[in-house]
C-alpha cells in the first residue's frame, strides 16, 4: 500500500511540473468545449430562429418602408440602415461585410398607394409607367443556397404584409370619404370584385439581383464544393505543424540540433529551411485535395471544384497559408519538450483555430462574439482568401490584407523559435 500511495504522489509530483501537460489535459479541452459549443449555438440563425443582419438602404423614407422595415424586424430579420450609396452597398455585400442587402426605391409608397387607389375606385387599367414595383435584394455570394431562400421568403413575406397593411389603411381612408363626403360630394364607391382583387394581388416583388459583375443569383446556385475544398485542404495544411515540430524535437533529442549549431550557420537559416521544404509539402497537399474535388467528386455525384478565371490568383494565397502553417509548426516544435506534447498541443489548437475560423461553420452563423473572436484565426484569414478568389470572384488585390495577416503571423512565429533556439 505504502508503495503505491509513493507512486502515485510521485506521478502527481512530476505530472505538477510538467506545465504543457497540465494544458493539454486541463485548459484544451475547456478551451474546445466552449469554442465549439459557441461556435455551433448560433447555428439556429440559418433557420431563422436567431435574429440574421439585413442592410437596407431606405431610399423611400415612406410609409412602406417603414412598415416592411417592422415587419422585417418580426421576422427575425435584425435591419441596419444603409446611409451611404447603392455601390458601396453591393460592395459591402460582395466583400462580406453584409450578407444580404435591400433597397427601397425611391417613391416606392407613392406608387404603391397610387396603384391600390386606381385599384379601389376601379379603374382596369393601370398606368403602363407604374409596373409592378420591384424590390432589388442580394447576397453575399459566399452564403449558402438554404440560408439565401430563408432570407428571401422571409423578404417577400415582409413586403406582402406591409402592402396588405397599406391597402388596408387606404381602404379605410375611403370608407371614410364615403361616410363623411368631401364638401357635400360623394367620394368613389369601392367595388366588390377589384376589393377582391386588391387584396388576392400583390403589387410588390422581390427581385434577387447580382451583387457582383461576375456573380449570378439564386438560379445559378452555390456551389458548396468551392468552399469545402479550400476549407478542408487548409485544416489538413495547418496538420503539418505536428510533423514539423517532430522533426525539430527529434534533432534535439538525439543531439543533431546541438552538432548543428556547432557549424558556421544561423539558427533562423535552418528553421527558415524547415519551413521552404514544408511550403512545398503543403503546395502538393493542396493540389491534391483539388484534384479530388475536380475528378474524383463529379464521379460520386458531386459537383466539381472549379478554378477561378486566372488559376494563378490561387498561387500567393496557397503560399502564405502554407507560410502560416509551417511556421506555427516550427513554434511548435520549439516549445514543446516531447513529440506526444506537440502531437496533442498541435491537433487542439489546429481543431480550435478553424472552429473559431470559419473551416467547420461559416462565421456568418456565429454568434456576435464568435465573429468578432474568428479574426484572430490565422485560418479565417486564410479561408477569406480563397472564397474572395473562388466565390465572390474578386481580384487577387482584394486578398492582399489577409495575406499580410498570414506572412505577419507566419515571421513572428519564426523570430519567437528563432529566440527560443538561441535561449
Amino acid at each position: 500500500m505504502q508503495t503505491i500511495l509513493t507512486t502515485a504522489l510521485k506521478e502527481l509530483l512530476l505530472l505538477a511540473r510538467d506545465y504543457a501537460g497540465l494544458l493539454v489535459l486541463f485548459l484544451m479541452p475547456v478551451t474546445l468545449v466552449v469554442i465549439i459549443t459557441l461556435v455551433q449555438e448560433n447555428i439556429l440563425q440559418l433557420s431563422g430562429q436567431r435574429p440574421t443582419e439585413i442592410c437596407v438602404q431606405d431610399e423611400d423614407q415612406g410609409p412602406f418602408a417603414q412598415t416592411m422595415e417592422s415587419y422585417l424586424e418580426t421576422a427575425q430579420l435584425q435591419v441596419r440602415r444603409w446611409e451611404t450609396s447603392t455601390e458601396e452597398l453591393r460592395q459591402a455585400v460582395t466583400g462580406g461585410t453584409c450578407q444580404a442587402g435591400l433597397i427601397l426605391g425611391q417613391d416606392t409608397s407613392k406608387q404603391l398607394q397610387h396603384q391600390i387607389g386606381q385599384q379601389l375606385v376601379g379603374e382596369s387599367d393601370v398606368d403602363s409607367s407604374i409596373s409592378a414595383l420591384s424590390l432589388d435584394l442580394f447576397f453575399d455570394p459566399a452564403t449558402m443556397v438554404g440560408f439565401r431562400a430563408g432570407i428571401f421568403a422571409r423578404v417577400q413575406i415582409a413586403a406582402q404584409a406591409a402592402e396588405l397593411e397599406i391597402k388596408g389603411a387606404r381602404l379605410g381612408e375611403l370608407l371614410t370619404e364615403q361616410a363623411q363626403g368631401s364638401a357635400g360630394v360623394q367620394a368613389a364607391t369601392p367595388a366588390g370584385p377589384n376589393l377582391r382583387e386588391m387584396f388576392t394581388s400583390t403589387l410588390t416583388s422581390i427581385t434577387e439581383r447580382s451583387s457582383h459583375s461576375s456573380q449570378s443569383t439564386m438560379a445559378e446556385v452555390l456551389n458548396p464544393v468551392d468552399r469545402n475544398v479550400p476549407a478542408w485542404a487548409l485544416f489538413g495544411m495547418f496538420f503539418t505543424a505536428i510533423p514539423i515540430a517532430g522533426t525539430i524535437l527529434t534533432e534535439r533529442q538525439t543531439g543533431i540540433a546541438l552538432r548543428l549549431t556547432a557549424m558556421p550557420v544561423s539558427p533562423l537559416g535552418l528553421l527558415a529551411g524547415k519551413m521552404l521544404a514544408y511550403l512545398g509539402v503543403c503546395t502538393v497537399q493542396f493540389l491534391l485535395i483539388a484534384l479530388v474535388g475536380m475528378y474524383l467528386f463529379p464521379q460520386l455525384g458531386l459537383q466539381a471544384f472549379s478554378l477561378p478565371a486566372n488559376p494563378w490568383n490561387l498561387l500567393l494565397p496557397i503560399c502564405t497559408s502554407s507560410l502560416a502553417a509551417c511556421g506555427f509548426g516550427v513554434w511548435l516544435g520549439s516549445i514543446c519538450r516531447s513529440y506526444e506534447q506537440a502531437s496533442t498541443l498541435g491537433a487542439t489548437a489546429v481543431v480550435a483555430a478553424a472552429a473559431m475560423g470559419g473551416i467547420m461553420v461559416p462565421v456568418y452563423a456565429m454568434p456576435p462574439l464568435m465573429q468578432q473572436l474568428s479574426i484572430l484565426s490565422p485560418l479565417n484569414w486564410a479561408i477569406t482568401c480563397f472564397s474572395d478568389v473562388l466565390i465572390r470572384g474578386n481580384p487577387l488585390a482584394a486578398t492582399l490584407n489577409d495575406q499580410g495577416r498570414l506572412l505577419a503571423f507566419s515571421l513572428i512565429m519564426l523570430i519567437l523559435s528563432w529566440k527560443r533556439a538561441y535561449r
